[in-house]
């Protein structure tokens, strides 16, 4: 199908395109990975974090799946076909072949490294997906690139670790590794290697991001623990407790 609309050269104005019609039709879109850190971070600006963003990711509603992939071949992307038929309404991918750009589509649930049910998070937010969930994106991340440390260290130097909806939500945080082990380790792991990485760089902003991971590992080391998540510490790391996504390839970027 052919474009009905220009499709913007920059990332971030396609992916307010795309959200835009959506809202339009009664739909539901926000962005989440690297795009939604350059959004809501002035820090990402900074040549120190900044980096590129070529793609586009998106979380949308199962139930919303007919009507999003009908905005899609309207504004002209191309659909994965394959792999949407065995995907729907659990992940799309869709392709701007002009400007060579990939967009995923996560529908309720964001599943990588771990699992995420982002459904009613998507109520929140004008254009993204809330600080915190869009911070837990990138913790659960266990084969981390710069990139994501990228995103984890503007996240963390534009945001405080709070229990108030403006903030980094350490509670909700808290709460979730309380219940999940798996989820637990990895996260702990991640902010480890950030405080590393912050103070590396060294300087005032550094010790802001230090402090406030300090927070959050505080909030989670000293939130009860459920028993399921004491049984499985008892396993602790003799046992797989995260996922390796493998890589799905874009062949048709090629």
């Amino acid at each position: 199908m052919e474009s009905l609309v220009l499709l913007p050269p920059n990332a971030l104005e396609a992916a307010t395109q795309i959200i835009d019609s959506a809202e339009g039709r009664g739909v539901r879109l926000r962005l989440i990975g690297g795009l939604a850190f350059k959004k809501l971070c002035p820090t990402a600006s900074d040549p120190r974090y900044f980096r590129e963003n070529k793609d586009i990711d998106l979380m949308g509603k199962r139930e919303d799946s007919g009507k999003i992939v009908r905005i899609m071949e309207t504004l002209g992307y191309k659909p994965r076909d394959l792999f949407n038929k065995l995907n729907m309404g659990q992940r799309l991918i869709y392709y701007d072949m002009a400007n060579r750009r990939r967009v995923d589509l996560f529908l309720d649930e964001f599943v990588m490294c771990h699992k995420f049910n982002f459904k009613e998070s998507i109520l929140s937010g004008m254009y993204t997906l809330p600080i915190t969930q869009l911070l837990m994106t990138k913790l659960q991340v266990v084969e981390k690139t710069e990139k994501e440390y990228k995103d984890l260290m503007v996240a963390f130097h534009d945001f405080d670790v709070a229990t108030e909806k403006e903030g980094i939500r350490g509670d909700e945080i808290a709460d979730l590794c309380a219940k999940d082990w798996g989820v637990y380790t990895t996260f702990w792991k991640s902010l480890e290697a950030l405080m590393a990485k912050a103070q590396e760089l060294g300087g005032p902003e550094s010790a802001i991001v230090v402090s406030r991971v300090h927070k959050l590992m505080a909030m989670m080391e000293s939130a009860p623990k459920s028993f399921g998540w004491k049984m499985r510490a008892r396993i602790g790391e003799r046992s797989r407790w995260y996922d390796l996504p493998e890589s799905d390839g874009d062949a048709m970027l090629r």
